[in-house]
């Protein structure tokens, strides 16, 4: 008897072989495809998430630099699900020129970023003793409605005879600008001045005020109402009002100072309370409500207390 092979199905059988090897390399194919494409997204994502962490890191070097200097600058800071690494070089010791870096990580990625800085120069942008009348103007001018009333300087000759105080404002060294029964909104304004980045500026008041008694007990003696303050690009930096009863005593808090008899010094960082800015423009006000009340400004200044400065080309990535 003879035997028939099923050459039929051993075809359809060598066919299904080929065919499940062909799907397995196509299988295969993609899966890697998919593979590599997960992996790049994913690199992609870590390097711009490493990149604007330390862009974040100068963000956060400026900020420090303007508020503080370079105190509590370098170190290591987390940042979402990675790291920046702040750190500082000197690389010119005689110009004392350095370099800071800015490193944002992220799983296996990492950039960054450098700013090479110098020290800025300080720069005087007011000093004022009233010696002229420069840089400023007020108003109201001179004595005003009603008795003892009087706004202006010690040293331009037009004082009215008996409004100079006896017993107060005392310590001044030339000319002081000075109000007795100050009207309410008698000002002083002050010709704007421009300021320059990377500087605090640092505004230093020599202030006096008190009642013209013979009485020492009774000199610090102002009541609620009676205030001297000062702005700043029409922001209110302090004012000192009356205590009743007592001297005038700062209500704002850039201040823990009372004003005394005596002229002494008040000095404001006002970067740090404002801000930088382009520029400043400082106004004075004042009020008192008797003749026997004053108020004096012996003099002013504004100076930039240095900083640190981006060179020029100096914020790079690297």
């Amino acid at each position: 008897m003879k035997t028939k092979k099923n050459e039929q199905g051993f075809i359809v059988s060598v066919t299904a072989v080929i065919i499940a090897v062909i799907l397995g390399l196509l299988v295969l194919y993609f899966s890697n495809s998919i593979s590599l494409n997960v992996v790049s997204t994913a690199n992609t994502y870590s390097s711009s998430q490493a990149r604007w962490s330390a862009i974040s890191g100068v963000e956060d070097i400026i900020m420090k630099l303007n508020a503080t200097g370079l105190a509590d600058i370098a170190g290591t800071y987390p940042f979402y699900n990675g790291d920046i690494i702040i750190d500082t070089t000197t690389i010119d010791p005689v110009n004392q020129i350095m370099q800071i870096t800015s490193r944002g990580e992220h799983f296996n990625s990492n950039r960054i970023f450098s700013l090479t800085i110098q020290p800025a120069a300080n720069d005087t942008a007011i000093d004022e003793g009233f010696d002229d009348g420069d840089g400023f103007d007020y108003a109201p001018e001179g004595t005003g409605p009603g008795g003892g009333r009087f706004w202006g300087l010690s040293c331009d000759g037009a004082t009215p005879y008996g409004m100079l105080p006896h017993y107060v404002l005392t310590g001044a060294d030339s000319c002081f600008f000075f109000g007795t029964k100050v009207q309410n909104n008698s000002f002083i304004d002050f010709d704007p001045i421009e300021t320059e980045e990377g500087q605090d500026y640092i505004l230093t008041l020599s202030l006096a005020a008190g009642k013209d008694m013979g009485n020492v007990s009774q000199r610090d003696d102002f009541q609620v109402g009676d205030h001297l303050e000062f702005f700043i690009n029409d922001i209110l930096i302090e004012r000192w009002e009356g205590i009743t009863d007592g001297p005038l005593a700062p209500t704002v808090g850039n201040s823990t100072q009372i004003i005394t008899t005596n002229f002494e010094d008040f000095s404001f960082n006002l970067t740090q309370i404002i801000g930088a800015v382009d520029s400043m423009e400082l106004r004075i006000e004042g009020k008192t409500n008797m003749s026997v009340k004053y108020l004096g400004i012996e003099g002013l200044s504004l100076f930039g207390a240095g900083g640190w400065d981006v060179l020029s080309g100096g914020y790079t990535e690297i």
